[in-house]
């Protein structure tokens, strides 16, 4: 199984996933996107994230 990408910060909600992720036991990796500096809005993130 191809480890799932996370994208997050450690924010509340973030941390939220990470958590999920622990207890159910998917691989993942951990995927920083640092929403003070407007990472969120770069081209790189953009192509990767779903807006629909």
């Amino acid at each position: 199984m191809e480890p799932i990408a996370v994208y997050s910060w450690p924010t509340p909600n973030g941390h939220k996933v990470h958590v999920m992720l622990e207890e159910c036991g998917p691989p993942y990796r951990a995927i920083p996107v640092n929403i003070g500096a407007g990472d969120q809005f770069a081209p790189q993130f953009l192509a990767s994230a779903r807006t629909t």
